[in-house]
Parts: structure tokens; C-alpha cells; sequence
């Protein structure tokens, strides 16, 4: 699951993200038909098609975090969404077809869903971060209460009232 050099190519090529926003790489492989299934991620994701053709249908509108999870396909160890044919028949999907070097940015909290249409099709999936600011506030307040030194466990002084 983890491939060094991967993590690296991304660091050196995705360089102009701030580190704190870079998350992840994957790599995907499928044949005719395979793909994951709908779902959203909670980051900027940029789909890159390495090889072969895959068709991506993407969502036009935002998934909220209590839509995902009242609708998760119920015995999956990953997050798939039951109701995206009721957006798909509604009108509220969009599809592309991308073939080698295309490349496909999908915000955060838009549901997609990729299908191989040829053997051998390879996706990159890079991941950015896209914290809301409960998340960077928990992370922040985690970070000073682990703290044992330094400005993170300093008293507030008033050395004004100290003089005299």
C-alpha cells in the first residue's frame, strides 16, 4: 500500500502545495468495467489517466458528511454511495472520458465515479487537503496540549505588575 518512490515523485513534483496540503498518491488499475464505485473524498483530488481510458461521471453538487454516511451501500470496508443513480437519473452527474495525460480536478465533497474502458487503464489519483476550520483548529489545539516546552506551555506574564 505504501510505495516510497511514489510518495516522493509527488513531494518533488506537487512541490508548489504547501507540505500541510499535500496528502496522498494512488494508483489505479482496472480493467474493462472495474473502477471503485461512487463516492466522495473529503480533499481537492486530481485525477491524472496514465494509460487506457477510463469515463469518470462527477457529481454537480456538494455531498455533505450526513448525506454520505445515510446513504453508504451498508457491508463495505469502503465508502460506496446507494442513492448515485437517483443523481445520475436526475440529471445532477456529468461525464468525461479521459484518455493518457488527461487530467481531472474534482473539488471536495463532490461524489464521482470512475470506470475502466479499455484493459490495462491507469489512474493517478493525487489528494490535497482541503481542512475545514474545525479540522485545523482540533489539530492545532492537539499539537499544544501534547506540548512540554516552548511557547506552547508558557504563562501569560504581566511583567508590568511585577515592577515596584
Amino acid at each position: 500500500r505504501f510505495f516510497p518512490s511514489l510518495a516522493d515523485w509527488v513531494d518533488q513534483e506537487y512541490s508548489f502545495i504547501p507540505r500541510w496540503r499535500r496528502d496522498d498518491a494512488q494508483i489505479s488499475l482496472a480493467d474493462i468495467g472495474g473502477g471503485i464505485g461512487p463516492h466522495v473524498d473529503s480533499y481537492d483530488v486530481f485525477l491524472i489517466q496514465m494509460s487506457g481510458t477510463r469515463t469518470w461521471e462527477v457529481g454537480k453538487r456538494l455531498v455533505s458528511v450526513e448525506e454520505e454516511f445515510n446513504s453508504l451501500v451498508d457491508g463495505l470496508d469502503v465508502r460506496i454511495l446507494s442513492n448515485w443513480e437517483d443523481d445520475c437519473r436526475r440529471g445532477n452527474v456529468d461525464r468525461f472520458v479521459l484518455g493518457p495525460g488527461d487530467l481531472l480536478y474534482l473539488p471536495p465533497r463532490i461524489a464521482h465515479c470512475g470506470v475502466a474502458l479499455t484493459n490495462s487503464c491507469m489512474t493517478l489519483s493525487v489528494g490535497c487537503r482541503a481542512p475545514s476550520a474545525n479540522d485545523m483548529i482540533s489539530r492545532l489545539a492537539d499539537i499544544m496540549t501534547n506540548s512540554f516546552s516552548g511557547k506552547a506551555v508558557e504563562r501569560i506574564k504581566d511583567d508590568d505588575l511585577l515592577e515596584g
